[in-house]
Formats: structure tokens, sequence, C-alpha cells
């Protein structure tokens, strides 16, 4: 377990959240503005809102089992993004394909050439991590909530199990707590 992040978490009204930095999520868009949209032209410096409990829990303080969980992702983040990444990377032609199809030829303007994986933190930016109040094996359910040029409005999410993607879709994916119980309670 890695104790060199050691996140403050605050109540919103709504759920828990810090802001930390975590230099593997440095070099994405940067994407503090509403609604995930672009905030900077610089790349991120790493600057993460990690969120605990979007969904389903109330003001308590975190318990030591929850901060585990926290604490789980912090330890294997790079591992998180890597399985991100892949997975974007080798599906870009098809969103690509997909947003001209559905939207029109104008959609191509979004999508910049990605020559390889290092290049997919060019085209995405982080808007926050959900670390879900779920897991299973003593491994959180995370969920990615990412800005990206091509859908505006709903942005685009990842739950994980882990590393392992679940389900990939519009920013909502990354928060909705269902997701998770359901995830954790089929196998």
């Amino acid at each position: 377990m890695s104790n060199s992040v050691n996140p403050t978490f605050q109540w919103n009204e709504f759920f828990w959240e810090a802001d930390v930095n975590l230099s593997d999520w440095s070099g994405f868009q940067e994407r503090n503005g509403p609604y995930g949209a672009m905030s900077s032209d610089k790349p991120s410096n790493g600057n993460v809102k990690l969120v605990f409990a979007p969904e389903g829990r109330g003001e308590e303080v975190l318990t030591s089992a929850e901060m585990e969980l926290i604490y789980w992702f912090i330890s294997n983040q790079s591992q998180v993004i890597e399985s991100i990444t892949n997975t974007l990377f080798s599906n870009y032609a098809a969103i690509k394909d997909s947003c001209i199809e559905e939207c029109g030829e104008e959609m191509a303007e979004h999508f910049p050439k990605v020559k390889d994986i290092s290049d997919i933190k060019n085209v995405v930016g982080i808007v926050s991590v959900n670390i879900h109040q779920v897991s299973k094996d003593n491994i959180p359910y995370i969920g990615v909530e990412m800005g990206c040029n091509w859908e505006e409005e709903h942005g685009m999410g990842f739950l994980l199990h882990g590393n392992k993607i679940v389900e990939a879709g519009g920013a909502d994916t990354a928060i909705l707590l269902w997701m998770a119980e359901k995830h954790a309670n089929e196998t």
C-alpha cells in the first residue's frame, strides 16, 4: 500500500472528494471546466479530483476499510491508466467512424491523428476518478469520468474493477453505483 499520497476528503453535501496530485495522470487534457470542458491549452499536471462513493453513501466519516479501497487505487493507478488508454487507442478509429456516421463529416475535426497510445492523452482529459464503496475480493470498483472533444454533452466514462474495464460509455458510467453493484454480484 502506498501512503505517499494521503488524500484529505471533504464532504461536499453529496459525496466525499479530495483534490490530489497524481503525477501518473499528467499529460492528459486539462478538463476542469463546466461539465468536463477543457480549461487550459496546456496538458494537465496530474491534479485529479478523487471522489469516494459518488452515489448512495451518507456523510459519515470514511472508515479504514474504505480508505484501503482508495489506497488500492493510488497504488495501482498506472495500471488503471494503461487499461483506459489501451482501450481508447484500440477503439479510437471505431469511435471516430461512429461519430462521423451519426453526426456528419464535420465531426472529423474533433479527432486529431493518434499514432500511438501516448497520443491518447492529447484527445481526452480526466474530470474525476470515482472510487465506489463497492468492492470484490478487496479490489475497488473505480469510475473514471473523462471529457473529450467529440462528446461535449455526455463526455465518456469507464467503470473498472481494479484495472479491468467492466463498462465504457457516457460520463455517467463512471458514477453509477448500480453498475458496480451489478458486476460485483454477477460472478
